[in-house]
């Protein structure tokens, strides 16, 4: 009575990894392999003239030493930024703690190119601060915040969610006994923070220093957005490229990235296993805030927290501000002069105004449900059966995550701009399906991690219970895993919908005229004049925000309420 039912589970099991191994086949290791081919074959011949037009480039030697520059830069002031945001809010006593831990948080939820739209909107030529300085200056230039400078300004403020996440979660975890050793011996809480705490931190600030340095190679929104008509990195200089035609250098630039990015994050999984030991005491001592004795200090330490407050918080509240504001007010004034609903009205009523947010709900819809059952099968068969197949599985399913996306676009683009015969004979280039293909492989790997990790924390026993009374392969995933996975798998949907919402850089690269995403809207309005544009951008990210909002409390709520771990 079972052969039937196990025949048709090694069928299915079949079919599904002949449908992944199409995919992983046509839309990873073909491109990244075009990419190769692209830059270091020429007519079917080993060459190196792209590597030798690369190095002739004075733009694109300015790119490399642009980005250099700003990622080295980055890491510096996001470190300094993110560690003074946690010191004042679990070591040093400062008034008003709950609010700047709001504000700290804003990157976890305001972030790629809704963030960079958000302060483009404060300090722009038509922007709250710029409109403010000429109010004093009314000689300066009103586009001075564009640039390498602009740039590192955005990710100092738009990455320190990483010292929020980890950073922060380190430092609670110290044995405080040793600090008031110290402060029993005279050492101040400044000095304690610094000769004691940091290098107790030192393994999770390093590992945070890598994933920054990593964010800030990888940047593209805030360059291509900020950075002016003579400001490239490696990101901006690749999208040039692949405009220009150029797609066997944009290929060998992708690929140099990629070698980059990949030596960062073999490093950071070499620090991971490292680990750090941050107490050796069998009873610790809890973290205990700490008054700043010194009243200068006190008071510098303050202002620099208040500072930083409304540093974080512009953005997102002149956004909302201005996109409740009549059009000619947006470009004129310093602050509203009117309320109105006409933007959100013509966002979701007017065609053309609620086209690229129809287009991201759509895109990301398609390619979340398409990731999902992928990776639900993928996490499945990796957690139920080991050997060289679902290793091979696991390793291909996790190459997106090491890679850049913009590595993938440019594969994406190089392979298929001409009929393939892994796309049926079809040129995908230009059409609409290349977009959320790029798409259903960058989610891909935080579902299969997810996912993988919630199979894991599944007691067996209820498997092999329901194994032992009969009950079919397919009948005890639905009715005994899948309820046990409903709340992660509704987490993991809804972070990579967010995600997608607001992608950026394969949209820039892969979209066309019918599905003009989100990220790429942003990006038109950020170098428009227009007050309509500018307010309906408004709209979008107030609304991004919103969803983002929606996505962490539901998180949260599934976090505590997740059952089904042993």
């Amino acid at each position: 009575m079972t052969r039937p039912n196990i025949s048709a589970n090694k069928i299915f099991s079949g079919l599904g990894l002949l449908v992944i191994a199409w995919l992983v086949v046509a839309f990873l290791y073909y491109p990244i392999t075009y990419v190769l081919i692209e830059a270091f074959f020429t007519d079917g011949q080993l060459s190196s003239s792209a590597a030798e037009r690369l190095a002739g480039s004075s733009r694109v030697t300015r790119s490399l030493w642009n980005t250099a520059i700003v990622a080295i830069v980055t890491v510096i002031t996001v470190n300094i930024v993110g560690i003074f945001q946690v010191a004042v809010l679990e070591f040093f006593k400062v008034r008003f703690a709950p609010l700047l831990l709001v504000a700290f948080s804003t990157p976890l939820v305001f972030s790629s190119v809704a963030a960079v739209s958000g302060y483009n909107f404060v300090y722009s030529a038509h922007g709250f601060v710029t409109k403010l300085l000429l109010g004093v200056f009314p000689d300066m230039n009103p586009y001075w915040f564009t640039g390498g400078m602009a740039v590192v300004f955005v990710h100092t403020f738009t990455m320190t969610g990483y010292h929020i996440l980890f950073v922060r979660a380190a430092l609670r975890k110290i044995d405080f006994s040793t600090v008031e050793a110290a402060q029993s011996l005279g050492v101040s809480p400044a000095r304690a923070f610094i000769k004691i705490v940091l290098p107790m931190l030192a393994p999770v600030l390093l590992a945070t220093s890598l994933l920054v340095l990593l964010g800030a190679l990888n940047s593209f929104a805030a360059p291509s957005m900020l950075g002016g008509r003579d400001f490239y990195m490696i990101s901006s200089m690749i999208q040039a490229l692949v405009a220009l035609g150029r797609t066997d250098m944009a290929a060998l630039l992708a690929l140099l990235l990629a070698a980059i990015s990949l030596t960062i994050f073999l490093w950071m999984k070499r620090v991971e296993s490292r680990g750090g030991t941050v107490s050796i005491a069998k009873t610790q001592s809890p973290l205990r805030k700490t008054a700043i004795a010194n009243p200068l200090i006190n008071f510098l330490v303050h202002a620099f927290a208040y500072a930083l407050l409304v540093i974080y918080l512009a953005p997102i509240l002149i956004t909302i501000a201005f996109s409740f504001a009549p059009s000619e007010s947006i470009v004129r004034d310093a602050l509203p002069s009117g309320f109105t609903l006409d933007h959100y009205i013509a966002v979701f009523s007017n065609a053309q105004a609620f086209g690229p947010l129809g287009n991201s709900l759509v895109l990301a819809t398609l390619a979340v449900a398409v990731a999902l059952a992928v990776s639900l099968f993928a996490a499945m068969r990796i957690r139920s059966s080991k050997g060289l197949v679902s290793d091979g599985l696991e390793f291909s399913l996790f190459i997106p995550w090491v890679l850049p996306g913009m590595l993938l676009a440019v594969g994406l683009i190089s392979a298929y701009n001409a009929p393939s015969p892994f796309a049926f004979g079809q040129t995908l280039v230009g059409s609409y399906w290349l977009l959320p293909i790029a798409y259903i492989f960058v989610v891909i790997p935080l579902m299969v991690r997810m996912l993988g990790a919630a199979l894991a924390g599944i007691d067996p026993n209820i498997n092999d219970a329901g194994r032992s009374l009969g009950a079919s392969p397919f009948y005890r995933f639905r009715r005994l895993t899948a309820p046990l996975l409903a709340p992660v798998i509704a987490l993991v949907a809804a972070m990579s919908f967010n995600d997608l919402l607001s992608e950026y850089t394969l949209s820039v690269f892969l979209y066309n005229i019918n599905n003009i995403p989100l990220g790429v809207a942003l990006q038109n309005a950020a170098r428009a004049d227009g007050a309509d544009q500018i307010a309906i951008s408004m709209v979008y990210v107030v609304l991004l925000l919103t969803f983002s909002l929606i996505v962490i409390l539901a998180a949260d709520r599934l976090s505590a309420d997740r059952p089904g771990t042993r």
